[in-house]
């Protein structure tokens, strides 16, 4: 199911757009919906927003990095973590 549809807060933030996550990054957006609602969504998320990693990593898009920001915000509104660390 795509994240627009899914998440009714996430299509409301798109409004006619589509979505860069579910278009070019499915894998992702799978990933999301699979841990949307738990306290598992969150360091998912800084994992994709943060490289800790020594090697070069090109990173998304900024539109798609928007999106996945909007969704952080999104959850942590309707799911605040238990763990204040995110």
């Amino acid at each position: 199911m795509a994240l627009k549809t899914f998440i009714k807060e996430f299509g409301a933030f798109l409004g006619e757009k589509e979505s860069l996550l579910d278009k070019n990054y499915q894998h992702v957006a799978e990933k999301i919906e699979l841990h949307w609602g738990y306290d598992e969504f969150y360091p998912f998320i800084e994992k994709l927003l943060v490289d800790r990693r020594d090697q070069r990593r090109s990173g998304f898009p900024i539109e798609a990095a928007m999106e996945i920001s909007a969704l952080h915000s999104i959850h942590e509104r309707l799911y605040p973590p238990k763990n204040k660390r995110y």
